[in-house]
This record gives structure tokens, sequence and C-alpha cells, in this order.
């Protein structure tokens, strides 16, 4: 089912993106001291809420709904079925999903972890690629989320 259509004035927009990718570069750059410390429920969580937070920037930059759990994933899938890497992207969004379950029910040990890090890395610059380059500065996004 394709996300719900949100419709706002462009200026709303901008500032919802402008809003979460901040967001999404403050989570990012605290899952190394997490993960440092093998504390594997607060390292899934700060690279879920990235992965949350980036999603919600595409999706407000489209004009979709992106409140809800479930709207966050179905952006995900409509990226994916819009994707040449379909299948790795589908993957990437259970991965991610894992790593936030992680925080709450302990179920992956620290190579799953990791594992699941490697893809939530690719679901984001699917995600980032999707951004126009006024938000990303024409950067990847390894390189936007290390600058500064």
């Amino acid at each position: 089912m394709p996300p719900k259509i949100h419709r706002e004035p462009p200026d709303r927009r901008d500032e919802r993106i402008r809003t979460h990718l901040p967001k999404a570069r403050e989570y990012w750059s605290k899952w190394p001291a997490y993960l440092a410390v093998d504390d594997l429920c607060q390292t899934g969580e700060k690279v879920w809420g990235t992965v949350a937070q980036l999603t919600k920037a595409v999706a407000a930059h489209r004009g979709w709904s992106h409140f809800s759990h479930a709207e966050i994933r179905s952006v995900i899938r409509q990226i994916a079925d819009e994707s040449d890497a379909e299948p790795a992207v589908r993957r990437a969004l259970w991965y991610s999903e894992s790593l936030h379950v992680n925080f709450y029910e302990i179920q992956l040990d620290r190579r799953g972890v990791e594992l699941g890090l490697e893809d939530a890395t690719f679901l984001l610059q699917t995600l980032w690629n999707e951004l126009p380059a006024a938000y990303t500065d024409g950067l990847s996004f390894a390189e936007y989320f290390e600058s500064e």
C-alpha cells in the first residue's frame, strides 16, 4: 500500500526536512560510543532513530504522511519498490527494525547488531539519495554525517 499523502505548504515541508536532518545526524553520532561499551540496545536504538528521522525527511519532501511507525515502514517500502535494489532495501528495513526491537527484547548479539549497522547504513544512503542537493549539499550520507 503506498504512503498516504500529507498536504502541507512547501515552506512547512522544508521546515520539517530541516528539523529531521539534524536529529538524524545527532542520533547517528551517538551509536559508536554505545557500541564501544557493548550497549547494544542503545546502539540499535540510535541507528533506528537515524533511519526514522531520515525517512521522515524523505517523506516530507515527497508529501507523504510519516507520523507513525507503520507510516515510516510504508515510506521505506515505497522507496524499495521504486529502487533497482528493492530486495536489499527491504532487507535493510527488516534489519533496521530489528535493531529497534532489540531495544525492548534484547535479542541480538554484537555480531547481529554489527550486521544490522551494515544494512542500516545501506538503507540510510538509499534514503539520502532521495533528497535534493539543497538538503544534502551534494554530499554522500557518510560525508554529511562526518562533516560539522
